[in-house]
Formats: structure tokens, sequence, C-alpha cells
């Protein structure tokens, strides 16, 4: 018994410390509860979460090395992709790309983009519902994608962006490919709950981690990551986003307090106006949906330092007044109605996008905002399934302590 009982403690002690990015732990287990007690508010998420992680079991593992771009001399572990907005020149055909921003090229070299979508989309999902289903398939088909991706000698991905988004005859590479590796922030948390499951051996963990020490090491230093920091729009912000999950997932403290200072003294004041509009998403092509985009970016920042315990980013406000509940209440109306937008919109908004509407709901108690983000439309996936469910568990606290 004795022994028992210490083994027990030892994996709770285990498991108690692993570090959070988006779900804090308090809100991770009250949902497996309620998931094995099946709670009504879980059924409807769950069935989708179920049904995205048996879809993955079938699809991947992915790997950069998979459809190199040809002629692109670079070594075939890094990732490469090529500007969505630049065309060939008619007039020159074979010379350098021109800009029409809002118009993106269907001919550019995307292959190593998707295949990182797809590949954090998986690890979200499976991770997930690893830990949260009680599946232990889901977490060994999650724990092969990532050693695929991340560790493999023979198909692994280098830790950088260093190739992204580059503009043929141009360039080779820029900063604002790093927007590109916002996907991966959806794979960390994937990890973070697979971490929390017996299917993912700890030698690869570290590896991982050292991967992203690599890649957070690259986000600060390098060429690419100092400009798109620089940007002043939602690069920068996706820089943030980048490094505050990054630094959460390696434990990191001065990395997460450096995007968490970025936020508030540049991000925040230099980009939103008082009346919460974001001028420059709003001089581009695709205005409202950069708009948006811009927002995700913000509301991630401000959700890891809600999980991380670290600061209350929700509520501060920039010397003009303008916050981050400002820059919603400007940007709802549009969203639920785009032609009401006056501006220029190449394209539909991203409604994928909307978890910020969820996230901020939350973190400012504003039923409005979730009211906003369940009215609208967003596809079946497994991250919506995880914002329903976190919603969920928000809103049957809430009814309890009304109770």
């Amino acid at each position: 018994m004795k022994t028992f009982v210490a083994l027990f403690l030892a994996a709770s002690l285990s498991q108690a410390d692993i570090p959070m990015t988006l779900v804090s732990e308090d809100e991770a287990e009250p949902i497996h509860s309620a998931i094995i007690r099946k709670e009504a508010w879980t059924q409807d998420p769950v069935r989708r979460l179920r049904a995205d992680a048996d879809r993955r079991m079938k699809e991947g593992p992915w790997s950069v090395t998979v459809d190199r771009p040809k002629g692109v001399d670079i070594d075939a572990h890094e990732y490469y992709s090529e500007a969505p907005y630049y065309w060939p020149n008619p007039d020159n055909p074979t010379g350098p790309y021109l800009r029409e921003d809002g118009h993106s090229n269907p001919a550019r070299i995307v292959a190593n983009q998707t295949a990182l979508n797809a590949m954090s989309d998986a690890v979200l999902s499976l991770g997930v519902a690893s830990f949260l289903l009680d599946n232990p398939e889901y977490g060994k088909r999650a724990a092969a994608v990532i050693h695929t991706w991340f560790l493999n000698p023979r198909t692994r991905m280098n830790p950088d962006l260093d190739y992204a988004q580059s503009i043929p005859g141009v360039n080779n590479g820029r900063g604002s490919g790093v927007v590109d590796g916002r996907e991966l922030i959806r794979a960390l948390q994937g990890m973070e709950f697979l971490e929390q499951t017996n299917e993912w051996s700890s030698k690869d963990q570290a590896a991982v981690h050292r991967w992203f020490e690599e890649y957070l090491r690259w986000l600060l230093t390098s060429r690419n990551g100092t400009d798109e920091q620089k940007s002043g729009n939602n690069h920068a912000s996706w820089w943030a986003a980048e490094v505050a999950a990054v630094g959460s997932f390696v434990d990191d403290a001065k990395a997460q307090q450096l995007a968490f200072s970025f936020y508030k003294d540049h991000l925040l004041p230099r980009q939103i106006m008082p009346n919460g509009s974001a001028p420059h998403e709003e001089v581009r092509a695709r205005s409202l949906r950069l708009s948006s985009l811009n927002l995700d970016a913000f509301s991630t920042i401000c959700r890891i330092a809600q999980v991380r315990g670290n600061t209350d980013l929700w509520t501060v406000r920039a010397r003009s007044g303008a916050s981050i509940a400002s820059a919603l209440d400007y940007l709802s109306p549009f969203l639920e109605d785009p032609k009401k937008w006056s501006r220029e919109q190449a394209g539909d908004v991203p409604y994928d996008s909307l978890d910020f509407l969820a996230f901020a709901g939350m973190a400012l108690n504003n039923p409005k905002y979730i009211a906003d983000f369940r009215k609208l439309e967003h596809p079946d996936s497994a991250w919506i399934s995880l914002i329903d469910l976190l919603v969920g568990r928000f809103e049957a606290a809430a009814h309890q302590t009304r109770h």
C-alpha cells in the first residue's frame, strides 16, 4: 500500500509542474472530469473533437524534407515558403516579382507552409484528445507526428524560418516569414496536453524542448526575427505572441516578460487608436482580415500572461485610453456584418481566428463577446472544440457561483 501511495504521489508531482500556454491546469482537469461525467455542455465539443482526432489518425506524418522547392539551393531541412502577394512582372517574366497587396499568387510555393499547418493542427487535435478523452492511441500518433517533424535526423525541420516568405528575384526569405510560425503555438498546446499522458517519451520531450529553445533564440536574435519585431503591424504582434508561447513552453521567464512588456509598451499604444481602430492594418487591401488577425495575436499574448499568472494584460490601457476592449468593441460590429466595413477588404474574414472573442469574454467577464463568438460561423476543428470546452466550463462555473 505504501508503495502504491508513493508511486501515485510521484506521478502527481511529475505532472503538477508542467507549464501550460493557453489552457491552465485549473481549466484542463475540471474539463477532463466534466467529460468523464458526461456533463451536457461537453457533449457536442467532445463529439467534434473525437471526429477531428479520428481524421488526424489517418493523416501525416509531415516533413519539410518532402516536396522541396525546385531551383532553390538550400538545405533540405530548411523550411521554405514564398510571399503571398508577389507575382511575376508581365513586362519582365524572369525578373524580380512585383507586389499586389491582398491578391495571393496561387502559383507560389507553399508546400512546407501547408505541411506545417497540418502538423500543428494534428498535434493539437491528437494531444488534446489523448488527455481529455483518455485515448492512448491518439497520444501515440501525436508523438509519432512530433518525432517526424522535429526530431528524426532524416526528416526534421531546422529550428528557424530563415527562408520563409521569400520573394523570387528579390530575396531568399525575410522577416515577414516569421508569421508562418504562428501555427506552432497550437502545436505547443497539443504537446502540453500530451506531456500529461504516458504516451510521449521523456527523451523525446526533452529533445523537443531543446528544439524550441533554439527556435526561441532564433526569434530573439536573428535578422528576420528582429526585423519582424520592428515591423509595427500584425507581424510584430505575432512575433511577440510566438515569443510568449515558446517562452512559456520552455519555461523561459525572461522571454515571456519581454513579450508581455513589448505588448504594453509598443504593440497596444502604437497600433490601437483611442477609438479602437488599427491604422497599420486598415491601409492594407485585406484590412478587416488583418485587423482581426492582429487582435488574435493580441489576445494570444494576453491569454498566455493570464494562464502563466504573470500579469493582467487584458485591462492594460495606453496613455491614449486604448485597450484591447476598445479594439474589440470597434471591430465586433464589422465581424458580425462585414458589409458595413467601408475600407478595402479583399477576400473573406477568417472566422476560424475569432477565438479572441471567447478569450476576451472569459477574461473580462463580458458575455457579449462570448455570444458574438458563438454567433459567428466557424469551422469544426479541434481548436474550436477546445475553445468551446473552455467557454462551457467558464459558464458552468459562473452558474454554480451564482447559485
